[in-house]
């Protein structure tokens, strides 16, 4: 970052912009990324369009690629963002874009935090293109992590947490019910034998993931956890490529032989009569 303040503090020296960036540097030590009341200072600097149209130039070629962590540009992406000025909304939009095509979901998160805290009272309506494809591509990564495996080319990048950061940034955004988000997970939890586990895929206590889950389903997360479990056993065994030790271990079963007994409980067979008879259907 001191390297960047420098070359482009260096780099306006040549230009009518140099007092100009001392004011931006200026400004800059004394903005704190996670105080985004104390982003107002970059606002009237921002005004200058002209001075703004060169600064997002010198930076796409003194750093082409956005740094992996963003906090490294985000005083310069900060200041941008409250330009209305179309080349230098392509900065920002280039910005987010690069990160999520390269799957930084960090990148991302960050250039949404700065959209959404800037533009929170509507007060920047060049930032409306930009909403609107933030809203695309985060509802496109939705979808991908709600769908199950087999109908989906590959999977989001984002994860739970993420998009409940999201929710608090992009008032358009509406994760799944309680219910649709339980179908979402059931996909993942292959092994979670207990309701302190499965509450942790909903980022809540296991207390509260209880008692909300009795009230929409009517019946105990244990005995939901159960029904899972043999689901899953059976749809395992239907692929004869997977090994019987292999689908103990993914459902919890450190021994083939407990696994074996498990079976024969509850199905009143052994794994192996269970998948002669599966596949032979």
């Amino acid at each position: 970052m001191k390297q960047l303040f420098a070359r482009l503090e260096q780099a306006s020296f040549l230009t009518e912009w140099s007092a100009w960036m001392k004011c931006v540097l200026s400004s800059a030590e004394q903005v704190d990324f996670y105080r985004s009341d104390s982003w107002r200072l970059l606002e009237p600097l921002s005004r200058n369009i002209r001075a703004m149209r060169w600064l997002t130039k010198q930076i796409r070629i003194y750093n082409p690629i956005p740094p992996c962590q963003p906090q490294d540009e985000s005083i310069f992406y900060i200041l941008a963002t409250f330009c209305p000025d179309n080349f230098v909304l392509g900065y920002i939009i280039d910005t987010y874009l690069y990160y999520h095509r390269t799957k930084n979901n960090r990148g991302v998160l960050s250039c949404i935090r700065i959209q959404s805290l800037i533009n929170q009272n509507e007060e920047y309506p060049h930032l409306n293109v930009f909403y609107n494809l933030i809203m695309g591509c985060v509802r496109y990564e939705y979808q991908l992590y709600i769908s199950p495996p087999s109908k989906r080319y590959r999977s989001s990048f984002m994860t739970d947490k993420d998009f409940h950061k999201i929710e608090k940034y992009l008032p358009d955004f509406k994760p799944i019910s309680f219910k649709e988000k339980l179908q979402a997970v059931q996909y993942k939890i292959t092994g979670i034998t207990n309701s302190e586990e499965l509450a942790r895929q909903y980022n809540m206590s296991g207390s509260v993931f209880r008692k909300r889950f009795k009230q929409e389903f009517n019946i105990p997360v244990s005995e939901w956890l159960r029904q899972q479990r043999k689901k899953n056993i059976e749809q395992m065994l239907q692929d004869t490529a997977i090994p019987l030790h292999q689908i103990a271990e993914s459902n919890g079963f450190n021994m083939l032989s407990t696994f074996s007994d498990y079976c024969r409980r509850n199905f009143g067979k052994s794994p192996r009569q269970m998948r002669k008879e599966l596949t032979e259907q």
